[in-house]
C-alpha cells in the first residue's frame, strides 16, 4: 500500500517539475527570439519598432503558457480534442491580437509588427507542437 502511494507521488512530481521545465523553455524561447530579433526591429523603425517587435514576441509567447495548462488535462483524455483546442487557443490568441491592433493602430505595417508576427508564431508553433508530442507520448506510456 504504501509503495503504491510513493508511487503516485512521484508520478505527480515528475508531471509538476515538467510542466515548470517547459514554461521555462517557452520563456527561454520567447526571450531569445526577442534579444535576436532587438537590433534588426530597432535598425528597421527605432524605438516603435522594438515595442511592436515586443507585443508580437508577447502574443505568440502567451498562449503557448495557456496550452500547456490545456494540453496536460486534455492530452491525457482525447488525443484529438486536445490537438483542437491547442490549436484554437493559439489561432484565436493570435487573431484577437492582430484585431485589436489593427483596429486600434491601422497604420502599423509588416516590418514594424506583422512579419515579426508571422515569424514568431511559426517558430513557437514548432515548440509547442514538440512539447506536445511529448505530452501525448508520455499520456500514452503511463
Amino acid at each position: 500500500m504504501n509503495r503504491q502511494c510513493v508511487d503516485l507521488v512521484s508520478k505527480d512530481f515528475e508531471v509538476f517539475l515538467s510542466g515548470r521545465k517547459t514554461l521555462l523553455n517557452i520563456v527561454i524561447v520567447s526571450a531569445g527570439l526577442w534579444a535576436v530579433s532587438y537590433w534588426p526591429s530597432l535598425m528597421l523603425n527605432g524605438r516603435l519598432g522594438v515595442v511592436w517587435m515586443t507585443v508580437a514576441v508577447l502574443l505568440c509567447g502567451l498562449p503557448a503558457f495557456v496550452n500547456r495548462v490545456v494540453a496536460r488535462s486534455f492530452a491525457t483524455r482525447d488525443a484529438l480534442v486536445g490537438v483542437w483546442v491547442h490549436m484554437a487557443v493559439r489561432v484565436g490568441f493570435v487573431f484577437f491580437g492582430v484585431v485589436v491592433v489593427r483596429a486600434g493602430w491601422p497604420l502599423v505595417g509588416i516590418s514594424q509588427f506583422y512579419g515579426w508576427l508571422m515569424g514568431f508564431y511559426l517558430i513557437t508553433m514548432a515548440c509547442d507542437v514538440r512539447e506536445y508530442q511529448r505530452v501525448l507520448r508520455s499520456g500514452s506510456n503511463s
